[in-house]
């Protein structure tokens, strides 16, 4: 998913959506993840979204403990 680009909405969705999009692999998102989505960024999400391989990065960069 390309735009809204994910480190403008990661930080703000509820933690059960997160956990959701971690085990989401290829799959597109669920009505209720693009939802939330547009309600953080004021704009309406394509229902044909995918996470990209650099999304699945970012996320798992994000869920990493810090030292």
């Amino acid at each position: 998913m390309s735009d809204p680009e994910i480190h403008t909405w990661w930080p703000h969705l509820h933690a059960a959506t997160k956990e959701l999009l971690e085990g989401i692999g290829d799959d597109p998102l669920p009505a209720k993840v693009l939802d939330e989505i547009a309600v953080i960024t004021g704009r309406p999400v394509p229902e044909d979204c995918h996470l990209t391989p650099s999304d699945h990065d970012f996320i798992r960069t994000q869920r990493e403990e810090v030292d």
